[in-house]
């Protein structure tokens, strides 16, 4: 498949050096004293009393090179694991802090997030699951109830959200107990996590700190930057770019000072778009698959993996919501991303539907059919066949046809192909009601391989024991 690239390699160019030039002479805010000792040691201009950080070129382009091109998501069933990078594309679902139903919308729970991850790991071209936020348990430690509610209802890769700094060291030893070890743990991360920086050019301390507790398990880091163009970021693509760009690969050079070598995704991909008219941050707009597309052709040139996050700015599940996710889906897969998470995901990012989660499904069946591309072999041209059937001929009781069938026509699921007799006879459903069907489908009836017992009383206490050390102090 050869990639969607809307930039010139003289545009790439002009973009890292106008970031390299900004990381240099502006600076980069940094909220972390670790990393401002390391960033001064390894020959950045500190101010320790501003918290600035000015990063030379040359310093920039040494530590990126240490981050591997491919980054290795374990998932708890090794058919499952996901080596991230090349040309290898991996779709997820949304992470959000509403689910809607029908119209309505309220705050998720913790048993939202069990079916959302059952829902998940029941669909085919979901690689990954991804949290949401547990609103009915203590902020505080809510990132483990959610982190023990996903390893339990899927044995894909867990993409975690930590919303704190005081969690992470729990999470290691929830996770060590799942792998079998902290030292097994480093081979087999079987969860990953990110942060953004806070637009223009400053890295908070939550984020900082997260990412140092977790360097030296090889934990993967997703390195965001989620600009707002026109209102945090040049309200010009390519200005967003700059920007952007200098953010995430300040918070990469930080990373690699914490553990050389460590696994991250470089991610643009999230940006949004401000709108002057309704004063809304927008994440489906054209602008923003613009930027996610222009952001991977900048991670190819920088040797990294890279992430973008698909979504819809409609409220429900509806023709908005499908052309948006299908366009940002479409052009973020096709420019070679290699994480595209976003699946069920509508209003800006915030909330997600069940329901949308099963339409992208398909969507992403129809796009994966598409990178596919065209398989051009002795076989498929079928030029005996061609000459076997002759003129007037049918193909359909050839062996050739059974035997490429399912590879070369992808299946979906909630997409209706029948005739219009047929449709009216099944009850002629619209999308949204054969969607709502497959959720409940799959709800019933999908049935994830649950934790042993003996893991699920260890992580338990763990829990109990974190309650106890930061709830009670």
């Amino acid at each position: 498949m050869k990639y969607l690239e809307l930039l010139t390699q003289d545009d790439v160019e002009e973009i890292h050096l106008a970031s390299v030039h900004v990381l240099e002479h502006v600076g980069v805010k940094v909220n972390h004293d670790r990393a401002l000792k390391l960033l001064d040691n390894a020959g950045a201009s500190v101010d320790y009393k501003g918290k600035i950080a000015k990063i030379p070129p040359y310093l920039v382009e040494d530590l990126v090179k240490y981050a591997p091109s491919e980054a290795f998501h374990a998932a708890r069933d090794p058919k499952n694991d996901m080596r991230v990078g090349g040309k290898r594309v991996f779709f997820g679902p949304s992470n959000a802090m509403y689910v809607v139903e029908g119209k309505k919308r309220r705050e998720t729970t913790k048993e939202d997030l069990v079916r959302w991850t059952r829902l998940n790991d029941g669909l085919e071209n979901v690689d990954f699951c991804n949290r949401l936020r547990a609103a009915d348990v203590s902020p505080v430690v809510c990132s483990l109830y959610e982190f023990v509610a996903m390893a339990n209802n899927t044995t894909k890769h867990l993409r975690h959200s930590l919303v704190n700094a005081l969690v992470p060291k729990y999470l290691i030893e929830m996770a060590s107990v799942l792998v079998g070890g902290e030292e097994e743990l480093r081979k087999r991360p079987m969860f990953s996590f990110g942060y953004c920086a806070t637009s223009p050019l400053i890295w908070d301390w939550d984020a900082l700190e997260n990412f140092s507790v977790t360097a030296d398990y090889n934990i993967p880091a997703h390195i965001f930057s989620v600009p707002m163009n026109g209102a945090t970021s040049p309200v010009t693509v390519a200005g967003t770019l700059v920007l952007a760009n200098a953010e995430t690969l300040s918070g990469i050079v930080i990373n690699q000072l914490y553990k050389k070598g460590r696994p991250c995704i470089y991610s643009n991909g999230a940006p949004r778009c401000f709108d002057l008219r309704t004063a809304q941050a927008l994440s489906g707009s054209p602008e923003v698959a613009l930027i996610a597309a222009a952001s991977a052709q900048l991670a190819r040139y920088y040797g990294l993996p890279s992430l973008a996050w698909m979504s819809s700015d409609s409220k429900i599940t509806d023709e908005q919501a499908a052309y948006e996710s299908s366009l940002l889906g479409l052009i973020m897969s096709m420019s070679g991303n290699n994480i595209v998470w976003g699946v069920g995901s509508i209003e800006s990012e915030s909330s997600i539907t069940f329901e949308q989660a099963v339409i992208d499904n398909d969507m992403i069946g129809a796009l994966r059919r598409v990178m596919r591309g065209i398989d051009v072999t002795d076989d498929t041209l079928a030029l005996d066949l061609i000459k076997k059937v002759g003129i007037g001929g049918s193909y359909l009781r050839e062996k050739h046809t059974i035997q490429y069938y399912t590879k070369e026509v992808a299946e979906l699921r909630v997409t209706d192909r029948h005739s219009k007799e047929k449709w009216d006879k099944l009850g002629a459903k619209s999308m949204m009601e054969r969607a709502k069907g497959r959720v409940e489908e799959i709800l019933r009836e999908h049935v994830p391989e649950p934790l042993d017992s003996d893991i699920q009383k260890q992580l338990a206490k763990i829990i109990k024991k974190a309650e106890k050390e930061l709830l009670q102090s």
